[in-house]
């Protein structure tokens, strides 16, 4: 598993561990935010060939659905 894999993973577990909507706010300023490690990733995806970009971006992408239940059920 790669740094971004766990990184993706930790995100989805922490986004679906909690119902609290504070909580779910610092986690995704955590992953999500200006300077998370999500958003980082997602930088840092112009400089990959193009099929290794579309890889990536899928792994980055796998944690937006848990996080967008996560919010809807903690609001």
């Amino acid at each position: 598993m790669t740094d971004l894999d766990k990184v993706v993973s930790k995100a989805i577990a922490e986004f679906g561990g909690t119902n609290d909507a504070a909580e779910l706010e610092r986690i995704k300023a955590r992953y999500l935010g200006k300077s998370g490690a999500l958003a980082d990733a997602m930088k840092g995806l112009a400089k990959l060939a193009p099929e290794t970009r579309r890889e990536v971006g899928a792994r980055v992408n796998a944690a937006r659905p848990p996080r967008r239940e996560a919010l809807r059920r903690g609001a």
